[in-house]
């Protein structure tokens, strides 16, 4: 064969099968914007968090945690809802899930975990080690009630709320520092399905959640989130009855209620699916001055983790 030009396209196929993520490899994108409320100035000295007249650009990713490529989408799983501020001080990296809680809070669980919750022997789920992990690591009966009620079959990832679970550092111009934890709210409402219902739809449609998502952009009614905020003084973090890194716990909202910080509205689909969607990478590392990562290692080997399989990812 003497056609150079059906070469190139198939090394270009080729150099497009990237390897897949440890989790959330199965996920939908689009991009949107991001209006402020008010000024959080007080707080933190982010730029995107100062400036009520100015809009932040961003892109969300939702994904399932387990979900490989091809995978249903319906199925009861972990949700991911990625969130990339283009600031004008840089990207920022908000990563959250459909669960208030996380299965581990030590960083030295991660590997074991990780055994338990990926398919074995061809298997799309070994039952066996995931439920022994469970057995030997009874924190994760917080997140297992969580995931097997309906919240783990969603309708829509435009009526799904979703929660930082891993607790950050806001630090304002005066260098008085603040622990947060982030909370988007759907304000079309939450919307879950029955397990029956989930199960049908992942045999008559996979892409369930992809095509709403997509359907509702083309036609305008474009999805929209509200985001809150809890807040800790440091100070005022010696003095909590836990540990607020934890991330087995949640925060008490009768102690610390949700602060409305502002709207995100996602209005247009990307046009390179594989380029934008399955080769963005989102990390806590990408952060902007004003928000910091406190001493934790669950989350020092989250950015670890997300970092390397990135540069193994592009290569």
């Amino acid at each position: 064969m003497t056609d150079f030009l059906l070469f190139n396209k198939l090394a270009e196929m080729n150099r497009n099968m990237t390897p897949e993520r440890l989790f959330h490899e199965k996920g939908v994108g689009a991009y949107g914007e991001f209006s402020l409320y008010m000024p959080f100035s007080d707080y933190t000295e982010a730029t995107f968090l100062k400036d009520t007249e100015q809009t932040t650009e961003v892109f969300v990713r939702f994904s399932r945690a387990l979900g490989r490529r091809g995978s249903a989408e319906t199925a009861r799983d972990i949700r991911g809802m990625s969130v990339k501020f283009y600031t004008e001080a840089g990207d920022y990296d908000l990563l959250c899930q459909n669960m208030p809680v996380f299965f581990i809070n030590e960083a030295k669980k991660f590997p074991r975990l990780y055994e338990a919750l990926r398919p074995r022997n061809g298997l799309s789920h070994d039952k066996e080690s995931f439920w022994q992990f469970v057995a030997e690591n009874p924190e994760a009966l917080h997140l297992i009630l969580w995931l097997y009620s309906n919240k783990g079959t969603i309708k829509s990832y435009r009526h799904m709320e979703a929660f930082s679970v891993h607790t950050y550092r806001w630090r304002n111009e005066k260098g008085k520092a603040f622990y947060v934890r982030y909370h988007w709210l759907p304000l079309g409402g939450t919307k879950n399905i029955s397990a029956h219902e989930a199960e049908f739809l992942a045999g008559y449609d996979p892409d369930a959640l992809t095509s709403d998502l997509y359907r509702a952009i083309e036609e305008g009614r474009y999805p929209e989130y509200e985001l809150v905020v809890q807040i800790i003084p440091e100070h005022a973090a010696r003095e909590f009855p836990f540990d607020i890194f934890n991330k087995t716990f949640v925060w008490p909202e009768r102690s610390y209620p949700h602060v409305k910080v502002g709207r995100l509205t996602l209005n247009r689909l990307p046009s390179d699916f594989h380029q934008e969607v399955e080769m963005c990478y989102f990390s806590p590392s990408n952060r902007v001055p004003g928000i910091e990562l406190p001493e934790d290692e669950l989350l020092a080997l989250m950015c670890f983790a997300l970092d390397d399989e990135w540069r193994n990812r592009r290569r």
